[in-house]
């Protein structure tokens, strides 16, 4: 499934019968398109990221593929840098996290969080794993 309609969703509200979970203080208020793809972990501290910021691995962020970040002539001007994006783990729970960067090895619908953001719905022994992810506004 590339994409599906848009919805709307609330922290604390419940979605497909999975309850949202997240350690931000605010949300942003719907989701804009769901997609299905795989979600893996990576370490964000180890440079500035696409859209021109250092993060750490603590930090609930992730990178999205160069078909989902888009090109421009410099990168830190990408609509999607500071968006969020909120992802369901293989057990039902769900984590935001704030697009921060762009993943070249991902293909058209995976997201790659940091180890924070990808604990939060997986242990990070599991490494990949497919699931609906939606990218909010």
């Amino acid at each position: 499934m590339k994409s599906a309609t848009r919805r709307s969703l609330t922290v604390g509200a419940v979605t497909a019968g999975v309850a949202v979970t997240t350690a931000l203080g605010a949300s942003p208020a719907s989701a804009e398109t769901w997609h299905y793809g795989s979600i893996t972990w990576y370490n964000p501290s180890a440079g500035v990221g696409a859209c021109g910021q250092w993060h750490g691995d603590n930090e609930l962020v992730a990178a999205v593929s160069p078909q989902m970040y888009g090109s421009y002539p410099n990168p830190n001007n990408s609509p999607v840098c500071g968006k969020y994006v909120v992802v369901y783990g293989p057990t039902g729970k769900a984590t935001w996290a704030q697009i921060v960067d762009r993943c070249a090895q991902c293909a058209a619908y995976d997201v790659d969080l940091s180890p924070a953001a990808f604990g939060v719905i997986a242990d990070l022994g599991v490494g990949r794993f497919s699931t609906y992810w939606a990218d909010y506004i």
